[in-house]
């Protein structure tokens, strides 16, 4: 494997490659930054590109392929791919080969998407004009902002590296977690933005409490603040009740798309 170094030549490599076979969906900025870091090595042969982002203890792998005869070069980590897309029950060509070089599924995450908003059923495109208005999505006061340290430590306390596709610790970034408090000073709850989706921790002995649903409110008023016509999207896996019926509560409804994850040890 080769470390990348420079992002202009790696986006040249990338376009040598159709996207028939991928789960390739970093954006830009993301690449820069694990470059910067030197966490993105890649390998390429005719008939596909396989690239490598470093992980505290495992690496994800994305892959572009000309077609289902690729070979996954040998790699001594375990391997964890994300984002495998598909709609219905029938398996796609890239789970197909994935199953092939030796991946075992790990987790199934089905999308929520909100575009109205809840109660006043306010549309997004008028959220702009009427935010002032719009005490449901004020800004919590009790809502603050997590160290980096804070951050790491919570949410690998309560999910597998492996499973939500946490970044390292040096790839966290400074002040992009909003927390709640306990009167102590501990975390009751924190909310991550990975930008391809949120991540949510709450403390065991804070659950039932609606400390998710106020974290992802600050997300969302942020949002509207930022861009005046956001649509949220969301995963989430399906046995996991409290999270879907906090979306349900904050307009989401459950879309088509599944997406799942893949692991090889």
């Amino acid at each position: 494997m080769t470390i990348i170094s420079n992002y202009e030549e790696f986006a040249e490599l990338q376009k040598k490659y159709p996207r028939t076979l991928t789960n390739d969906y970093m954006m830009p900025g993301e690449v820069r930054k694990l470059i910067e870091h030197g966490k993105l090595s890649s390998i390429a042969d005719d008939r596909g590109l396989f690239t490598l982002v470093e992980r505290d203890g495992f690496c994800k792998l994305i892959f572009r392929l000309q077609d289902d005869s690729a070979v996954l070069p040998s790699i001594d980590k375990p391997i964890a791919v994300y984002l495998v897309y598909r709609e219905g029950k029938s398996p796609t060509d890239a789970e197909k080969w994935l199953a092939a070089q030796g991946f075992a599924h790990s987790v199934k995450l089905e999308r929520y998407v909100c575009k109205t908003m809840n109660n006043e059923q306010l549309t997004i495109n008028s959220v702009g004009e009427n935010f002032a208005k719009n005490a449901k999505f004020q800004f919590d006061k009790s809502i603050e902002i997590a160290t980096v340290d804070e951050t790491y430590s919570m949410l690998y306390q309560h999910f597998g590296a492996e499973e939500m596709d946490l970044p390292p610790r040096d790839m966290f970034l400074d002040e992009s977690t909003y927390c709640i408090r306990a009167d102590d000073g501990g975390l009751l709850g924190v909310i991550y933005d990975m930008g391809h989706t949120r991540i949510i921790a709450v403390s065991p002995t804070a659950r039932g409490q609606g400390i998710g649903g106020k974290l992802y409110r600050a997300y969302m008023a942020q949002a509207m603040r930022d861009n005046k016509n956001p649509i949220f999207y969301e995963w989430v896996r399906p046995d996991n009740s409290a999270s879907i019926a906090m979306f349900r509560k904050l307009g989401f409804e459950r879309d088509s798309l599944v997406t799942d994850c893949y692991i090889r040890k």
